[in-house]
């Protein structure tokens, strides 16, 4: 924002739509390096699922900028200590 004097919202799409961009690209790259990666399937996997994790925690604001907007700890709480009854 300080460098190109954009306003908050033009920062803000920016910054999703190179999320997009990127989860795009590890999407292709996941699928099509699967035979060919010099990587590890599992470390592949782990880095697919540390992004999945982080899109859902970080989804409707993360706590910082702000708080009351932030649902994180009601995820959380839901997730594990309010779980959903299967009786």
């Amino acid at each position: 924002m300080h460098e190109t004097g954009a306003s908050e919202e033009t920062a803000r799409v920016h910054v999703q739509q190179m999320i997009s961009d990127t989860w795009d690209e590890m999407y292709y790259e996941t699928k099509t390096a699967c035979s060919s990666s010099l990587l590890l399937p599992g470390f592949v996997e782990a880095a697919m699922n540390f992004d999945r994790m982080s899109r859902c925690m970080y989804q409707f604001g993360d706590g910082h900028g702000c708080p009351d907007k932030a649902k994180t700890v009601d995820r959380v709480q839901s997730l594990l200590v309010n779980p959903i009854p299967l009786y």
